[in-house]
């Protein structure tokens, strides 16, 4: 577990969607390999791939196949009522 006492793999996501939502991360940009990734933030293999999931399935990267991982396509804002 992290510091804060959130699993790291929840804590590596959340940095990454960060990264995303204030745009250093740009839609369509390849996001690090996972073994970049685990090798950039200390962490394991299993670790950067459950990170990896985790961001996919908030719907921020989406995995191409023999590709990688890319940052999702921004979506437009719903309207408000």
């Amino acid at each position: 577990m992290a510091d804060s006492g959130i699993p790291l793999y929840l804590a590596v996501a959340d940095d990454m969607a960060r990264l995303i939502h204030s745009g250093a991360l740009k839609p369509l940009a390849r996001v690090p390999s996972v073994r970049l990734l685990a090798r950039q933030r200390r962490v394991s293999i299993t670790t950067a791939v459950a990170s990896l999931r985790e961001l996919e399935q908030r719907g921020l990267i989406e995995a191409r196949p023999k590709s990688g991982y890319f940052v999702a396509r921004r979506r437009p804002a719903p309207e408000p009522p």
